[in-house]
């Protein structure tokens, strides 16, 4: 009945936080929701049911494997070499707890990965789609290990999980056309299925169940993060078009020396020149002999590639050469150019590495996010909408 209750609460009074008719549950469209070729499933742990067309099949057996194809707008299931029917729509339910280890191929190549709680399947078309419908939580373990990895503090995990529940709220409508919440890749959040190989991933999530992070008007902020600033935190309006009030850039000492501090790349000179020319300002063509094209050193981090001749926004450089950030100088040597940049990654909100060195240094979880989000708030998500009235 508290079940019951707590969902009739969530959908009358926090709409903007529905997940779906069944509380605290998140869907996930597999491989980045693009089609799968053929896939195939067993249980890992726990109990699981075959429901096809909203009528249970069967119960799964240890060991045993099936397989899904599409066939136009149905799936064909089958188990072993026998076909058990084509369907519509098929559901692999499980157990509070279950675990399904999934093979699943895409024409190009195959991952295999478990995934927490339920497996949608469906086809369209001829193709075959995927999607892990999973506790709240779980998702969000398996996020953080994700964009994490393992070997970090309880501190800076309780941070990625924190980020990872935010950003998963704030964005449940971002795939509702496809029939799904989120995606499993950067578009949306890394997702390689239940967090298996750092045990105090687990203890975050736990340690911060529920909790969210809201702006001074009890909004869901955008959790943005990045691997590495490169010692520079940027605005929000500096990479997008909105300025936030909570993502404001800053001077960051903490992640310097850690591994994606530094990249360097090499570009032909011509190929340079050319792609200045292109990209100038109002037409201006930028000469082969500017003075940056030669030895481009801001003394700080720059908004614009930018001379009397040409205006280019720093952003849209990182993106079409492919750099790894938009904090760079540059050489020219021979003929060649080359950048030697600093940080991975936008540069707006959390920078990763620097929060992990924060953790490492004993800072807490609260002390890392105030750092790089400013006069943020961390609240239970069920008091957004009494803090809203």
């Amino acid at each position: 009945m508290l079940r019951i209750f707590t969902a009739f609460l969530w959908l009358a009074f926090l709409p903007q936080l529905a997940l779906s008719q069944q509380e605290d549950i998140v869907r996930i469209g597999l491989n980045g929701g693009r089609s799968v070729s053929k896939a195939e499933v067993s249980r890992a742990e726990g109990s699981y049911q075959l429901i096809a067309d909203g009528k249970t099949l069967r119960t799964l057996e240890a060991g045993q494997k099936l397989s899904f194809t599409a066939s136009g707008e149905l799936v064909v299931v089958m188990s072993g070499n026998a076909v058990i029917g084509k369907y519509k729509r098929v559901v692999v339910k499980g157990s509070t707890a279950g675990v399904l280890r999934l093979k699943a191929h895409t024409g190009k190549s195959t991952f295999e990965r478990v995934y927490p709680d339920n497996l949608i399947v469906r086809s369209q078309a001829g193709k075959l789609y995927l999607v892990n419908e999973a506790w709240l939580d779980r998702y969000v373990e398996g996020v953080t290990e994700a964009e994490s990895g393992k070997g970090h503090t309880l501190e800076y995990y309780k941070v990625q999980s924190l980020i990872a529940r935010t950003y998963a709220l704030a964005n449940l409508h971002r795939h509702a056309t496809q029939g799904f919440h989120l995606c499993d890749e950067v578009h949306c959040q890394a997702y390689k299925g239940k967090a298996r190989f750092e045990p105090l991933i687990i203890e975050a999530t736990a340690a911060t169940k529920d909790q969210v992070l809201v702006d001074h008007n009890i909004k869901l902020i955008t959790a943005a993060f990045h691997s590495n600033c490169g010692g520079q935190t940027l605005n929000a309006e500096h990479v997008w078009s909105k300025p936030l009030s909570y993502l404001v850039g800053r001077p960051d000492t903490f992640c310097l020396a850690m591994p994606n501090s530094q990249w360097e790349k090499r570009i032909k000179r011509s190929e340079w020149s050319s792609y200045l020319q292109k990209h100038a300002a109002n037409g201006a063509q930028a000469t082969t002999d500017s003075a940056f094209l030669h030895a481009y050193q801001p003394s700080m981090r720059p908004h614009f590639f930018a001379d009397s001749s040409a205006r280019v926004r720093m952003t849209s450089v990182r993106r079409d050469l492919g750099l790894r950030s938009a904090f760079f100088v540059v050489h020219e040597q021979g003929d060649s150019v080359r950048f030697m940049g600093r940080g991975f990654g936008h540069g707006v909100g959390l920078c990763q590495e620097g929060g992990m060195r924060m953790g490492q240094l004993g800072y807490d979880c609260r002390s890392i996010l105030h750092y790089y989000y400013k006069d943020v708030h961390i609240i239970d998500r069920r008091q957004i909408r009494f803090f809203a009235d």
